[in-house]
């Protein structure tokens, strides 16, 4: 999931994400990456959804499609 990271800005993606982080269940975030982080649990990205929402998220939980 490195390459998620490594995308550019403003560039749409398209991943699954566990419902809550932390669920076995597996929902689409679709949207606008706007930027890369590394915080304290490892790296992440922040994506503009579809209907206005701004989520972070964390790389190693993403799963592409």
């Amino acid at each position: 999931m490195s390459n998620l990271y490594h995308k550019r800005n403003q560039r749409r993606i398209s991943v699954l994400y566990p419902v809550n982080g932390n669920k076995n269940i597996l929902r689409t975030v679709e949207g606008i990456k706007l930027r890369s982080f590394t915080g304290p649990n490892g790296r992440g990205i922040t994506v503009q959804e579809t209907d206005g929402k701004i989520r972070s998220l964390s790389v190693k939980k993403c799963v592409t499609m």
